[in-house]
């Protein structure tokens, strides 16, 4: 084997190997998608069977609507990338289930271009960010806040932007999530996950971006291409 020969195999090699890696990375991700599912069942049925009790039976039947649609898109088919306009409907059903369950302190608004309807991308990219959001920001805070979804037209890409006025995110946790996207490192599931897998779709210079200020709220950013053409 010449020279030439010898760096055409090395490269090859190479190239299986990152192959097989992003295997199984989607995979570690399929699993921790399959841990998150029931706990979020299990809560939303618990919130039917009280309403039930209460003798609501319309707010039961709506929320139980809003279960079915979530977990239709969730599924998929067995599909791993849908259009945007599923993945904010698989979103919306999330967010109106939470707002019967908080309506005291959250509420939400989103916002999706029908000229960016039909982009696909990967499957629980927004919903995440906004459990995440939920969690981390509004059930931190006293009183009311929002959460406001917008999927904006950036030409050639697309900019999706879950953004609270909930409690913000301290500057050491901060610079820690920080670091931990830079380095490739997971902390939780929610931002770091949703990173990980926009960059294993599309490469290095796509992702997720964090901007907050403690006591005032967290704007998260998702950058990908409008085109689905995975690396």
């Amino acid at each position: 084997m010449d020279r030439e020969q010898e760096k055409e195999e090395i490269e090859r090699l190479r190239t299986e190997v990152e192959h097989e890696r992003k295997l199984r990375r989607f995979a570690e991700m399929k699993a921790l998608q399959a841990q998150i599912e029931p706990h979020f069942l299990y809560n939303t049925l618990d919130a039917i069977m009280w309403l039930v009790e209460a003798e609501k039976q319309q707010e039961a039947v709506e929320m139980l609507g809003q279960l079915s649609l979530f977990f239709r898109i969730s599924l998929s088919k067995g599909q791993d990338v849908i259009s945007l306009k599923e993945e904010i409907e698989h979103t919306r059903s999330y967010m109106e289930i939470q707002k019967r369950c908080y309506h005291d302190i959250m509420d939400y608004k989103i916002t999706l271009p029908k000229e960016l309807e039909e982009v696909r991308l990967p499957k629980l990219t927004i919903q995440p960010l906004a459990e995440n959001a939920l969690f981390h920001g509004v059930k931190e805070k006293r009183g009311k806040s929002m959460i406001q979804i917008a999927c904006q037209d950036l030409e050639e890409d697309i900019l999706i932007i879950v953004e609270d006025n909930g409690a913000g995110i301290k500057p050491d946790k901060l610079r820690e999530l920080e670091q931990a996207r830079k380095e490739g490192k997971r902390i939780g599931f929610g931002l770091a996950a949703v990173h990980e897998r926009v960059r294993l779709y599309y490469g290095a210079s796509y992702g997720v971006k964090i901007n907050s200020k403690y006591g005032e709220g967290t704007r998260v950013e998702v950058r990908m291409p409008k085109e689905f053409l995975p690396i």
